[in-house]
């Protein structure tokens, strides 16, 4: 533990305002277990005892997110709907932090074991598994130095760019120092989605979940060996 950097964060990015499954987060997936449950539970499997953030809007929508979050004593911050970009900084100067791992909370399959090797190996500006995309959707982790984003233009980014928080520094990759973990899966798994968008996946999981085909703790390795057949 004596290379993991100080004032490090994992930020769970969630939301109600979904267009295709609105309040998604909150829905029940497992037993009493709701889908924000159920990432929080994971990421906190790989966190090193890390402060786990919940990063939410100011939206009125969001209120039960912080209603939520009170209930069950867990770390909040709100911020922008749209500017995603701009939250995290703020979200990061709030709990004074110098590194973060982005979480979405629509991962049900999050892969711990991978964000516990990414935070203890983090050493450069961004560390993620996302260049080149080689894992399938729903099992991105991305750890970055909040510097990088303090010192962008912001008035430069496009709308896109202040929503997908990591596409500016992926298009000019050059610029900065980014490690990838390489992570290697099959053909057919690299063409899947394993993260929650619609109601269709939500039941999907739901129903792996209930007639116990996978166990909700299971490492991603374990889990993706006995979903694939079902993708």
């Amino acid at each position: 533990m004596s290379t993991i950097k100080k004032k490090i964060g994992i930020i769970i990015y969630a939301r109600t305002s979904s267009q295709r499954l609105p309040n998604k987060v909150l829905l029940n997936i497992e037993k009493n277990k709701t889908l924000l449950d159920l990432v929080y539970k994971r990421v906190k499997r790989g966190s090193y005892n890390l402060p786990i953030i919940i990063n939410t809007s100011l939206s009125f929508k969001d209120d039960k997110i912080v209603s939520y979050c009170k209930k069950n004593n867990l770390k909040y911050f709100r911020g922008s709907l749209k500017n995603v970009f701009q939250r995290t900084i703020k979200c990061c100067d709030y709990f004074q932090i110098d590194t973060f791992v982005r979480v979405c909370c629509d991962r049900p399959f999050f892969d711990f074991q991978l964000m516990k090797k990414m935070i203890k190996e983090h050493k450069s500006d961004i560390t993620t598994n996302q260049l080149p995309k080689l894992a399938p959707k729903g099992l991105a982790c991305e750890v970055a130095n909040i510097d990088i984003f303090k010192k962008l233009n912001q008035n430069k980014l496009s709308k896109f760019e202040r929503e997908h928080i990591f596409d500016y520094f992926y298009k000019n990759k050059k610029k900065f120092k980014i490690n990838s973990e390489y992570c290697f899966f099959s053909n057919k798994l690299n063409a899947n989605d394993f993260s929650i968008d619609t109601r269709k996946q939500f039941a999907k999981i739901k129903n792996l979940l209930k007639n116990k085909v996978i166990n909700s703790t299971d490492t991603t390795r374990n889990i993706l060996k006995k979903v694939s057949r079902f993708y």
